[in-house]
């Protein structure tokens, strides 16, 4: 199972959606309470459900890693695990998935600057005050200091997606 970690807009989604058609992996789709984006599909991107119906999943047990993100929350559910996987993570999800999961997870960190993520978030339609929030929250939350462990680390330079994609797979083949 492959997890990507990577601040707001660093290519992660992109990267995982090309691992997914080129290489067959199979998206992990999490759960989360914030609001639908328009691109966005239910159940295609996230499972998206109210605060309220997200408690009920928590308090079942439903969850493998739970995380609470710009006043939203964000799990994944364990009936959604699969092999040959592929999981989008905040920091501290992906040390759950460590702690439980252990070397059977391949820990993706992207990195991208913050010019080249802003740009990002600007052409998706993202709003300048949420822009200039999840930079600062994402400073702080996405340290490598704060991963329990990093399998590789990619470094978008606004190359082709595709192309750390590959570098991706080829890390992963070579792990195994």
């Amino acid at each position: 199972m492959i997890i990507l970690i990577g601040a707001s807009a660093s290519g992660k989604t992109e990267v995982a959606k090309i691992l997914k058609s080129k290489y067959g992996f199979k998206k992990i789709i999490t759960t989360t309470t914030r609001p639908k984006r328009v691109h966005e599909v239910e159940d295609i991107d996230y499972h998206f459900v109210t605060k309220e119906n997200f408690n009920k999943l928590l308090i079942r047990g439903s969850f493998l890693e739970v995380t609470s993100y710009q006043e939203n929350f964000y799990g994944t559910n364990k009936a959604d695990l699969k092999e040959n996987g592929i999981v989008i993570l905040e920091p501290n999800g992906a040390n759950s998935f460590i702690e439980i999961l252990g070397k059977s997870v391949f820990v993706v960190l992207i990195e991208a600057s913050k010019e080249l993520r802003k740009n990002y978030m600007t052409f998706r339609g993202d709003s300048v005050e949420s822009i200039s929030d999840r930079i600062k929250n994402d400073d702080k939350r996405f340290k490598k200091k704060n991963i329990l462990r990093i399998d590789l680390e990619i470094h978008n330079k606004n190359q082709p997606l595709e192309d750390i994609a590959d570098d991706i797979y080829k890390a992963y083949q070579n792990k195994q």
